[in-house]
C-alpha cells in the first residue's frame, strides 16, 4: 500500500485533518478502484481529501501550498474548476499543481460538484 494512501485511510478513519503537504514535485497517481472507497461510491469530498487537501485548505483544514478553496463555488464556475483540475498550468503558468488528467471523468465531475458547493 502506498504510504500516502495508507496515511489518508488512517486520517479518514480517525476523523483527523491531514498534516503537512505532499511533495509538490510528485505526480498524482490515478485513483484506483480498490483505493480509499473500494466498497463505497466515491464522493467529491472524499476525492478532495485523497487528492487535494494536502495542499489546499477548506474551512481551516488542509495544507497551505495552494490557495484556500473555502468559498470557491462563489468565485469560479464549473468549467474553470474542471480545467484547473485537469490542466492547471494552462490557467496558471508556472504553477506547482500537477495536472489531474488521469482522474476518470465521473470523479472529476464529483470533485467539481463538491468544489462548486463550497459557498
Amino acid at each position: 500500500m502506498r504510504p500516502s494512501l495508507q496515511r489518508s485511510i488512517i486520517i479518514l478513519a480517525l476523523g483527523l485533518p491531514a498534516l503537512g503537504c505532499s511533495k509538490s514535485d510528485q505526480k498524482p497517481a490515478a485513483v484506483e478502484s480498490h483505493s480509499l472507497q473500494a466498497k463505497n461510491k466515491w464522493t467529491g469530498e472524499a476525492i478532495f481529501i485523497e487528492r487535494c487537501r494536502d495542499c489546499h485548505k477548506v474551512h481551516e483544514t488542509g495544507g497551505v501550498v495552494g490557495p484556500d478553496l473555502s468559498g470557491v463555488g462563489d468565485r469560479r464556475n464549473r468549467e474553470f474548476l474542471e480545467q484547473v483540475i485537469r490542466q492547471p498550468s494552462k490557467l496558471y503558468p508556472g504553477t506547482v499543481m500537477p495536472p489531474y488528467d488521469t482522474l476518470p471523468a465521473d470523479q472529476v465531475t464529483l470533485l467539481v460538484d463538491y468544489l462548486s458547493s463550497l459557498k
